[in-house]
């Protein structure tokens, strides 16, 4: 992987001290400077990797050294820097983190003053860092580092929430912060709303000893631990947070993993359930979204996948709520970036107050079979391989959505190729209304994309 690689559609994400280097870290951090004016303030913070204090130590020397002020939050979930920024309203702000990746991996997303990410700007920063016209500033004129206390920004945090949300009987939770940065906020705050909590892996860890550091991968034995303790406890369900807690997936008191739209469905038909509003889903998410939410007022936006594609869409909107299939999910009452701890908070309360249990509520909801794979496909070619295939399937006649890659769209269901922007791979989605469609239909678009990926590579 070259350099070039490393700058990705919405952030700058690669293996540290290989594709991410102290000298590439320090040249990133000139570059952003560069890009701010070499003013204004930028608020940092990092996630718990072994390498996020060394590259936050890295590019905040780089910012003040042509004349940005940084203010470091500490190691805190993804959210909560967001919403230092969102509160403080800075210039702008990083943060340190690579998210779901494997431990060796980090990566830096910029935010806006609000803390919602970069989109357009990213490419900005990412042409005055090849450019190399930097900013230089008088030895005098330099900017700041400066640090605001943890459990500050975290009390901050917590106050909100707590004041906004209205917790009916107490529940069992087990939570699972997968040794990342939100084990040092999400069992607290919950035990704060009066809640039983059982926690594991429950200790910040950059190596991730516990499990990966993706709770959302494909298959049940990621979270196979959580899942025996939520039905051992007679839990009433159970989370499990990604490396900086952007992401919760959701385990039922039965033991089973929730799709993440099914949640979503409750965390909408809430909103809904005091008036019509939209809500913004990327493309993969399941088509069970317009069946049961426009029964009750609901409409839903599609629109690319990637939080800050997401929250755009819902500030134009003025969406009620908005997810991802990658168990994002995004409560703009409150702010207007995703939140997994918010999530896992929010669902709290809407079971707190139901007398059905999560698994009946989520019984009640229809299920079409979906199914994914993804096909490993260098960075350098992965977008052309898609290009191609789109080209094809018009040339065949098909409906095409080109939202976001390629979504054919049939009577019997639809099938989306797209091309990860964080890693080398082509992922296949496809759902129908019954199980031999479903199956059918990734046959065939999967034959499709492996022989296209050779003519390539």
């Amino acid at each position: 992987m070259g350099v070039e690689d490393i700058f990705r559609e919405y952030d700058i994400r690669g293996v540290f001290n290989e594709e991410l280097t102290p000298e590439i870290i320090s040249r990133i951090g000139i570059a952003f400077g560069t890009f701010l004016q070499g003013s204004g303030e930028v608020i940092t913070g990092r996630d718990s990797r072994v390498s996020s204090e060394i590259i936050e130590s890295i590019l905040s020397s780089s910012l003040a050294s042509v004349g940005c002020d940084t203010t470091s939050v500490g190691m805190v979930p993804i959210s909560v820097v967001n919403f230092a920024m969102w509160k403080k309203r800075p210039k702008a702000g990083v943060v340190i983190t690579a998210s779901h990746n494997p431990p060796e991996y980090n990566g830096l997303r910029f935010r806006n003053s609000d803390g919602t990410g970069y989109t357009t700007q990213n490419k900005a920063v990412r042409d005055i860092y090849f450019g190399g016209r930097f900013l230089k500033k008088e030895w005098n004129k330099i900017g700041r580092v400066l640090s605001i206390p943890s459990k500050v920004v975290l009390s901050e945090y917590s106050g909100l929430i707590v004041d906004r949300v209205k917790i009916g009987r107490k529940l069992k939770v087990i939570l699972d912060p997968g040794n990342g940065a939100t084990s040092v906020i999400a069992p607290q705050l919950f035990r704060d709303l009066g809640f039983d909590v059982i926690t594991i892996n429950a200790q910040p860890d950059g190596t991730f000893p516990g499990r990966d550091p993706d709770p959302s991968v494909e298959g049940k034995e990621v979270l196979h631990e959580l899942a025996r303790l939520v039905t051992d406890a007679r839990a009433d369900f159970g989370v499990a947070y990604d490396g900086d807690g952007d992401r919760a997936v959701f385990i039922d008191e039965t033991g089973e993993k929730v799709v993440p739209e099914k949640s979503g469905i409750i965390f909408a038909r809430d909103y809904l359930s005091r008036g019509r509003g939209r809500i913004v889903a990327n493309v993969s998410c399941s088509m069970i979204l317009e069946d049961e939410l426009s029964k009750i007022g609901g409409e839903v936006v599609r629109v690319r996948v990637g939080d800050v594609f997401i929250t755009e869409a819902i500030k134009n909107q003025k969406a009620v709520f908005g997810m991802e299939i990658s168990s994002h999910f995004y409560f703009p009452d409150f702010y207007p970036f995703d939140d997994g701890v918010l999530a896992s908070v929010k669902l709290a309360e809407i079971l707190s107050n139901s007398e059905e249990t999560y698994s009946q509520i989520l019984n009640r909801i229809r299920s079409y079979p979906s199914l994914r794979e993804n096909i490993k496909c260098p960075d350098k070619v992965k977008f052309r391989v898609v290009e191609s295939m789109r080209k094809k399937y018009e040339t065949d006649g098909y409906r095409i959505d080109v939202t976001d890659g390629v979504r054919i769209v049939m009577e019997e269901g639809w099938a989306l190729v797209r091309p990860s922007n964080t890693e080398p791979k082509i992922r296949i989605t496809v759902e129908a209304r019954t199980t031999a469609e479903s199956e059918r239909l990734l046959s065939k678009f999967k034959s499709d994309l492996m022989d296209t990926v050779k003519k390539y590579t």
